[in-house]
């Protein structure tokens, strides 16, 4: 979707100061050298205690509200993501993000499709935000906590690692730094099993009481005797590269222009293959690198790497970066935007 006065207004981060190595990890039996060698992970930061996933979105929140200049009544819409457990059963974390945030009559929404989350509640947003003209902005929030039992951030997957944190986005009608360009959405049902193959129905939430298996779904969908792994493989493929053509046909722009490609930071192994080799980016306009000393912030980080970029890279005007999301499920969102300034906080 191509867009028209739409704009990025404010960013927002919230990281826990607790870090965890791989090397601690391996050293407690938790994680092998051989994984880590093969997805690249060096580190990932751990939430205490009383630093839920809806806490730290809300800190990111305030953040990116703070930076964007728009007042609180300017808000309409207020749309949380997430993977994990957010902290209790049967509530409703979005509004407690809104409450600590802009507060205020604005609708507040999860959206859950795995670690593209957050890049689906922009496209979402997007489309709230210009067709409502009484409504100027919007907030965007991902925030998790991967704890055990329900998660093991190093064995609940054979390639990610989760770490902890949050981020913030603000969508804006009336100006930012950047203009969104273009966005662009695809999934395949097809591909859904992936995630819950091997697993029966269950009447309450962790019923087993054992960590989230990951890795041990992804391998009985791939045994099952009906299975084309080819056939899938291929479609994964097929989808990540329609993702990226059609938004930067969307976006007027070729892949040669883009100075910052911000993607979720998966395995090692997976974006050297599915981001680097399959669509030509170059590893250098990423902030992946910087990324494998936090492991997968649920479904943050593109948001993230974009903070990043403006706090480290010097974005000028006319710059344009791609924010490329992918989830279970399988939905892939991707997003171009252009810089119309360079932002200078006063955080």
């Amino acid at each position: 979707m191509r867009w028209n006065n739409l704009y990025v207004a404010g960013v927002g981060t919230y990281l826990p100061e607790r870090i965890e190595t791989a090397a601690e990890a391996i050293a407690d039996g938790r994680y092998t050298a051989e994984r880590q060698a093969v997805n690249g992970y060096r580190s990932v930061r751990l939430a205490a205690p009383d630093e839920t996933g809806p806490i730290m979105a809300a800190q990111a929140g305030r953040q990116a509200v703070a930076r964007s200049g728009h007042a609180s009544e300017e808000f309409g819409l207020v749309l949380h993501s997430y993977i994990g457990h957010q902290g209790l059963d049967l509530w409703t974390p979005a509004s407690y993000v809104q409450r600590e945030t802009v507060g205020g009559s604005a609708v507040a929404f999860e959206i859950k499709q795995g670690c593209n989350g957050m890049m689906a509640a922009v496209e979402v947003a997007a489309s709230y935000l210009t067709s409502r003209p009484d409504i100027t902005a919007a907030l965007i929030t991902g925030g998790d906590a991967f704890r055990m039992p329900f998660i093991d951030r190093w064995g609940s997957d054979e390639q990610t690692v989760e770490g902890d944190g949050a981020g913030a986005l603000v969508l804006s009608t009336r100006a930012g730094f950047a203009r969104v360009r273009a966005t662009f959405s695809i999934g395949d049902s097809s591909l859904e099993p992936m995630g819950r193959a091997g697993n029966n129905w269950t009447d309450t939430p962790f019923q087993d009481g054992e960590p989230v298996g990951v890795a041990a779904r992804k391998k009985s969908y791939l045994l099952a005797e009906d299975m084309d792994l080819e056939g899938a493989i291929d479609k994964i493929s097929a989808n990540v590269q329609l993702s990226l053509k059609q938004v930067l046909l969307e976006a007027e722009a070729e892949l040669s222009d883009i100075r910052f490609f911000l993607h979720q930071n998966i395995a090692d192994s997976i974006a050297s293959h599915a981001i680097y080799g399959l669509l030509g980016v170059d590893r250098s306009t990423s902030t992946y690198d910087w990324g494998q000393g936090l492991g997968m912030v649920g479904t943050a980080d593109p948001v993230i790497g974009l903070d990043h970029v403006i706090a480290t890279r010097n974005p000028k005007p006319g710059d344009l970066a791609v924010l490329h999301g992918a989830g279970a499920g399988y939905v892939w969102t991707v997003a171009v935007l252009e810089f119309l300034e360079t932002p200078e906080w006063n955080d």
